[in-house]
């Protein structure tokens, strides 16, 4: 199949996306290898890599999965390193592993309390800390970026939701002093807070058989009429990695649907 990725807003470049084995990171490192980027998808689940590899690869983009946990130091730090390696250098980190679990505090496990603050927050941290040599060195220049995966909901008080919504609200300050603290090195960073995206994290939140009248709920509560897809997230993905976007940084981009106006 012929290349579709030869030319493009992020040729030459190289990108490492977390959680990229599926939904919004597999579709964001489809439209990254699409306009030219190396694409380093990282996730704990082999199989997923493997297959969003393949599916860049038949565009004719160039792709690597990269099997790690973000909640864990010694990944984060060798994810960064192997990227590197492979493609020679890093010039975009996007952090899009997440988990969310929906129940009243009281009934929540520990284990899913530590698992949404380290996988949400903490990871995101761990990985943008041993990147940002990479992104410094001189070959990034002013096109080295980071862009953090939120959600509306950070901004939005939402019941039998807590810790999920305060990692990720956590995520809003942290992008912004992060931002302030890379700008002498021309690294920008930045926040995309998606609202209800149709995603495969909705089966670990609820009964795969509810899945389907969850999303008509939410489409029903949604003024433009529909939930978000993976591509609506990579767009914007896109532009705030791009050229177009090299004078903004610490901003926090809402793609919901305007679903937090309700």
């Amino acid at each position: 199949m012929a290349s579709e990725t030869n030319k493009g807003q992020l040729a030459g470049l190289v990108a490492l996306i977390t959680g990229g084995g599926s939904g919004i990171g597999r579709g964001i490192a489809l439209a990254f290898a699409r306009e030219g980027a190396a694409v380093a998808v990282t996730g704990r689940r082999k199989a997923l890599l493997d297959q969003a590899v393949s599916e860049i690869q038949l565009i004719g983009g160039k792709a690597a999965g990269i099997c790690g946990d973000v909640s864990k130091a010694a990944d984060c730090k060798r994810m960064i390193a192997e990227c590197a390696t492979q493609f020679g250098g890093l010039h975009i980190l996007v952090n899009n592993a997440g988990v969310a679990r929906f129940g009243a505090l009281e009934q929540t496990p520990d284990e899913d309390i530590a698992a949404m603050i380290d996988i949400n927050l903490r990871g995101v941290m761990l990985l943008s800390k041993y990147a940002i040599p990479e992104l410094a060195r001189q070959r990034a220049g002013k096109r080295a970026c980071i862009l953090n995966i939120g959600t509306s909901a950070a901004e939005t008080p939402i019941k039998n939701f807590s810790v999920y919504t305060s990692a990720k609200a956590a995520l809003l300050q942290f992008t912004r002093c992060l931002a302030l603290e890379l700008a002498e090195q021309n690294i920008r960073v930045n926040c995309i807070n998606p609202g209800v995206v149709e995603t495969p994290i909705f089966e670990t939140m609820m009964p795969q058989a509810h899945v389907a009248a969850a999303m008509s709920n939410f489409a029903s509560q949604t003024p433009l009429g529909r939930v978000g897809q993976p591509r609506d997230i990579a767009e914007a993905a896109l532009f705030l990695s791009s050229t177009r976007a090299e004078w903004i940084t610490g901003a926090t981009l809402t793609v919901d649907g305007g679903i937090s106006l309700t």
